[in-house]
């Protein structure tokens, strides 16, 4: 399967375009987390935005990336501390990808500086945005990003 839909998928998508059906059979929808193909490194990790069903039937999903700490590339003298493995940054990195490349759905806490995950919630845990233009990373609920980004940075 590269990203092509069987008829009765194509027809579901086609009408409402409200969600996609993972490989292992989960529903999915936009502003949903999901883990996505990367060749041979861990998956990928997004949050789709949108879905589009092009004129021969490939699905096409617009996705922003989460950022593992080892993925991110800070100024000149800046680092990250010691995080837990699970630990990933938003950003406004947006790509259109092929459907195709879709594993599953996967959860992501959004949480503000200090709060913990509870224990015995298996998640993600995302704290903080990371500007890959600037190259430095934002508390959640910093205001120092500009109002744009903010609006964009709350998962739908």
């Amino acid at each position: 399967m590269h990203g092509h839909l069987s008829d009765q998928r194509w027809h579901m998508l086609s009408s409402t375009l409200s969600f996609l059906v993972s490989k292992d059979g989960r529903k999915i929808s936009n502003g949903d987390c999901a883990l996505f193909r990367a060749g041979n490194t861990p998956p990928f990790i997004g949050i789709i935005r949108h879905q589009v069903v092009d004129e021969e039937g490939d699905v096409k999903l617009g996705v922003n990336w989460l950022y593992r700490p080892a993925d991110v590339k800070l100024g000149k003298g800046a680092s990250i501390d010691a995080l837990p493995p699970n630990e990933v940054f938003y950003s406004f990195h947006q790509d259109e990808i092929s459907g195709a490349s879709l594993l599953h759905p996967c959860k992501v806490a959004f949480l503000s500086k200090g709060v913990q995950l509870p224990s015995g919630v298996s998640a993600f845990v995302c704290r903080r945005v990371y500007d890959v233009t600037s190259k430095c990373l934002w508390w959640l609920t910093d205001r120092d990003y500009t109002n744009d980004y903010s609006r964009v940075s709350s998962p739908a």
